[in-house]
């Protein structure tokens, strides 16, 4: 890729290209622009979002793409473009909505908004709405980020969901607004703390269920039900919504409160159910009060807060020596999951090997986390350092403590086993995953790859072509079809 310079400085009736004219910018983050556009071909007006950092690979710009070519829906701003102006700047050009976030209006000191629970209900059905148009998709999407700064509300509380910075299709990674995928202290507890958001559709809705619940939460009492991302990853004990605001009926109350269950099984199990109950408690609230009082938030400022701040900025090293110093003084497993977290995506690979031999003790007798994510984490880099011994001792101790079922063991343990090349083995592990949980392209593609090493190339076509309706735009499936094409095998 030419790229001539590393970052855009865009600016009132500045042209981008021969594509736009930037005319107001609406926006100023710390990933990047938005701004009020002419598009140059026709002169329609659109907004176009702009990255600072245009350095970085297509895929990990290309917020949303997941929506072009989709039926629009009301409460979704429309992505229509996006790519690359002069081989340099990175553009997505999205629908313009004149509005202001919820977040904005949240914070507007003196307003009126949020004294009425019919004005609150009225949003958050709209909210409802566009997941649910999401999750009902052929291939469903998740959008991964619910808060009130990616709701958008213009005339009549038309509300529209944006910034799909951390969507996600199912088994696919996404990681771009934050390290994690999401803002933490909206994310679930499963998804708080990970290198990579990701799991089946079914996963990945239930923590938009979770994200969703600690909405209307905020919306209902002015507070979150956490205020630190330690606090999200451990679930500490909140206050019930009705502690905080008395005029919330019970069935309000049980609403958010099962959004809000640790356990994603325990949630609801689709935005259908969700919205009946959500539907049922209105009714009752309507009966007892109209009005409610919504308060500034105030959030703690903590060392997991820090530290998630410094690996949003990606500033790796920082991030590391801070959580390493945490773990040292009081030897908090969260601290050390965010040590390592912050060696993996700074590919200090040595170094967190290091690490976890030194304190492989700590880590195996923690009791009180769910650690998964840390133990596959271990298990994962073990096996970019093709360390097959060390990482078959951390798959085996996620075996015995989530069962030989666990989809994390089985995928790792496939993988483990194509680099000791057991290739009928890690065949048979693949193929028992695809009967789980079929049609998802990271294991079509494992199948693939196996099937190559076993030069069986019909299941190899099989498998291809499956993929291929997965995701027909994928380079490296195109690129194998058209070797299979030319040598008369598909």
């Amino acid at each position: 890729m030419n790229i001539r310079s590393a970052h855009f400085l865009p600016g009132n009736q500045k042209q981008l290209g021969n594509k736009y004219l930037l005319l107001e910018c609406l926006g100023d983050g710390s990933h990047g622009w938005v701004w009020r556009a002419e598009r140059l071909l026709d002169g329609e007006i659109v907004a176009v979002k702009i990255p600072k950092d245009i350095t970085k690979e297509d895929r990990e710009l290309a917020e949303g793409k997941e929506l072009l070519g989709l039926d629009p829906h009301p409460n979704i701003i429309k992505i229509y473009d996006m790519g690359r102006i002069e081989k340099e700047w990175f553009y997505i050009e999205m629908e313009y909505f004149p509005s202001q976030t919820l977040a904005q209006k949240m914070d507007i000191i003196g307003s009126k908004f949020g004294q009425s629970y019919e004005r609150i209900f009225k949003i958050y059905r709209q909210v409802l709405d566009a997941i649910h148009y999401l999750s009902e998709l052929e291939i469903p999407i998740s959008h991964g980020d619910i808060k009130p700064h990616n709701i958008l509300i213009g005339d009549n509380d038309l509300v529209k969901l944006t910034d799909f910075g951390s969507s996600a299709l199912p088994e696919e990674i996404y990681v771009r607004t934050r390290e994690n995928g999401g803002t933490v202290l909206y994310s679930a507890p499963e998804f708080s703390y990970v290198v990579s958001r990701k799991g089946s559709a079914q996963d990945l809705l239930l923590g938009d269920v979770y994200s969703l619940g600690v909405l209307l939460y905020q919306l209902l009492t002015g507070q979150l039900p956490h205020d630190t991302p330690a606090a999200v990853y451990r679930h500490a004990p909140f206050p019930k919504p009705s502690e905080l605001n008395t005029s919330i009926n019970e069935k309000l109350d049980l609403f958010i409160l099962k959004c809000l269950c640790k356990k994603p099984e325990e949630r609801f199990q689709n935005i259908i159910d969700m919205r009946d109950a959500f539907e049922e408690a209105v009714k009752f609230q309507k009966l007892n009060s109209a009005q409610v009082t919504i308060r500034q938030i105030h959030t703690s400022d903590d060392w997991s807060t820090k530290i998630v701040d410094l690996l949003s900025e990606r500033k790796y090293a920082k991030a590391a020596h801070l959580s390493k110093q945490i773990f040292d003084e009081n030897q908090d497993i969260l601290a050390f999951h965010n040590y390592l977290i912050a060696l993996y995506k700074g590919q200090r690979f040595l170094e967190l090997s290091e690490a976890v031999k030194a304190n492989q003790i700590a880590i195996l007798n923690n009791t009180i986390h769910d650690d998964l994510a840390l133990l596959e984490l271990i298990a994962k880099v073990s096996l970019l350092q093709r360390d097959i011994s060390m990482a078959n001792q951390w798959i085996g101790h996620i075996k015995s403590k989530y069962t030989s079922e666990c989809p994390e063991f089985m995928k790792l343990k496939a993988v483990a086993l194509g680099l000791d090349a057991r290739y009928s083995e890690a065949r048979d592990l693949l193929e028992s995953l695809n009967e789980k949980k079929p049609r998802q392209l990271k294991i079509i593609k494992q199948l693939i790859h196996v099937c190559e090493q076993l030069r069986d190339y019909n299941s190899v076509v099989g498998y291809l072509k499956l993929a291929l309706r997965l995701k027909p735009n994928d380079t490296s499936l195109l690129e194998k079809r058209d070797f299979y094409q030319k040598i008369s095998l598909m």
